[in-house]
């Protein structure tokens, strides 16, 4: 049985649902989750988190699970949410570890939030959509993600956002059928990672139903921001740590150098592994992201 989550509100009257989870006296670390997720797409057992000795603040992005929506919302804005929320907490700074799509949302917080977040860790991240012009990118990723990249050049990011939903997600979904969508949609490898860590895919199906909660708009806009130009990523003061599998054909190891040649401090690795490897390496990801973040 899932917890409900603490909320915040914020200064503009949203809500800002998130876990407050692991050890309450470890490194804190924010963890932002992908899409379609929600703050429970992340390891099933929060003693994982206790063990490495890190406060986990598992945070869902406005529109998805408990947190109100935000239409005018751009990539930073969450930074500014983020503020808000060490502000409460009484944390003056964290590591954040970012999974998907959720490393764009961390590489933009990270001018907003400066010092208060020294290290990030992406994992399997998405790139900002002006890596789709590098070819060394394009060719590294699955027939699929290709076919995604040519209508990202083709249709509007509103549009395409829209269209994508209802694959992304299917209506109307209830924890059976959410089970069976995020296993059809790992791969063999995927599966394999999943498979690893008892209760994960039944996490990632529990994350899947809380992320239209409250319907799909907020899905909609999540996708659409994801694919906002312009990210300014010679302005980001965390050191970065990017770590892609060498099967991901979502996010292949590309992505990381592709990052690396353009971010202030960054590491780029390449691993064993696919799009979930984030979920068997849970624990010495955060760790090492604990360690950095508390130098």
């Amino acid at each position: 049985m899932v917890s409900a989550p603490s909320r915040l509100r914020l200064p503009d009257g949203r809500t800002l649902a998130y876990d407050d989870v692991g050890d309450p006296t470890g490194v804190p670390v924010v963890y932002l989750h992908g899409t379609p997720d929600s703050r429970l797409a992340r390891h099933p057992d929060d003693g994982r988190a206790a063990a490495a000795r890190v406060r986990l603040v598992a945070v869902d992005r406005p529109g998805a699970g408990a947190s109100s929506p935000h239409p005018s919302a751009t990539l930073a804005s969450l930074g500014h949410d983020l503020a808000v929320l060490l502000d409460h907490l009484g944390v003056d700074r964290a590591g954040v570890l970012a999974w998907s799509s959720g490393g764009l949302f961390a590489l933009a917080a990270s001018p907003v939030l400066g010092e208060r977040v020294p290290a990030i860790t992406l994992v399997g991240t998405v790139p900002p959509v002006e890596a789709y012009d590098d070819p060394a990118v394009v060719a590294a990723l699955s027939p699929a993600r290709q076919h995604f990249v040519e209508l990202v050049a083709a249709v509007p990011a509103d549009e395409l956002a829209t269209e994508m939903a209802p694959y992304l997600v299917p209506d109307p979904l209830d924890p059976a059928l959410a089970l069976e969508h995020v296993l059809e949609g790992t791969g063999p490898r995927g599966r394999a990672e999943l498979d690893a860590v008892p209760g994960a895919a039944e996490r990632l199906a529990a994350a899947l139903v809380e992320a239209v909660a409250q319907g799909r708009n907020g899905l909609v806009h999540d996708v659409a921001l994801a694919l906002e130009p312009g990210l300014p990523l010679h302005a980001v003061t965390a050191q970065v740590r990017t770590v892609h599998g060498h099967d991901d054909g979502i996010s292949p190891p590309a992505v990381g150098e592709w990052l690396a040649a353009r971010l202030p401090s960054c590491t780029a690795e390449a691993v064993d592994g696919a799009h979930h490897l984030l979920f068997p390496h849970w624990g010495a990801l955060l760790a090492d992201l604990a360690a950095r973040a508390a130098a």
